[in-house]
């Protein structure tokens, strides 16, 4: 895989992901990042469920080989909501993107199952762009640290073991084109997720413009990309 950097702009309203925190420091983090509406925060119950999204984002981000993370906690129309963002690199094999982007097209329509796929045109390059809404996500107690005989009613916010969690996702897998750098063989994926499913569509409105603002370059130039992604936050407006 050729040396690849990227460059981004990213919505203010999205903070980085610290890889590798514990339950604890995860739940720390979730609410230093709350944003406060009157003095009060949300109830215990939506502070685990949002504590739960974080650790296991920072969890991924520390176990793969995933260049960048970030997450978005706020209000949306006075609903507290979150999402979360991971871009990676991997390598492909390919003549040119826009057989690479046909290709994937045709293998995520014929196995993706509820996936909506199209042809994507950003100013980086062509790309695939999938969408799975909802997703099932089944959570176990393990992973929330309760269990059904504790919280038989699921009393303290957080879902049950067993419990189905509706999870939409988008995923956009974007060829690096050769003429950025010169010799890529790298697929880019964005991938973004959220629980707050009524929030969709304000979600897409943030995203695009963090999608028309990717850019490739040699990793270890000095055109905004030297040593990795790097996250200009841009006012696109707050989640409240």
């Amino acid at each position: 895989m050729s040396a690849v950097g990227v460059a981004f702009e990213i919505p203010s309203v999205f903070r980085e992901v610290v890889p590798g925190l514990s339950t604890e420091q995860a739940e720390a983090e979730v609410r230093a990042r709350l944003e406060v509406d009157g003095g009060a925060g949300p109830p215990s119950g939506r502070i685990a469920r949002l504590t739960t999204e974080y650790a296991r984002a920072s969890a991924l981000l520390a176990a793969t080989g995933i260049r960048y993370a970030a997450t978005c906690f706020g209000r949306f129309r006075g609903a507290w909501s979150m999402g979360t963002l991971t871009l990676g690199l991997s390598p492909l094999a390919y003549r040119d993107t826009a057989a690479a982007v046909a290709g994937m097209g045709a293998v995520l329509a014929e196995h993706g199952s509820g996936t909506e796929v199209s042809t994507l045109t950003l100013p980086c390059g062509p790309a695939t762009l999938a969408v799975r809404r909802p997703e099932p996500l089944r959570i176990s107690a393990e992973a929330t640290g309760t269990s059904g005989a504790a919280d038989p009613a699921g009393a303290s916010g957080a879902p049950s073991d067993g419990a189905a969690l509706d999870v939409s996702q988008l995923q956009v897998f974007i060829p690096v084109p050769p003429d950025a750098v010169p010799g890529a063989q790298t697929l880019a994926t964005v991938t973004f997720n959220t629980p707050s499913t009524d929030h969709w569509a304000d979600y897409c409105a943030l995203l695009l413009p963090f999608l028309r603002s990717v850019r490739f370059v040699p990793r270890g130039t000095r055109d905004g990309a030297p040593d990795g992604p790097v996250a200009g936050a841009v006012a696109v407006g707050a989640a409240g």
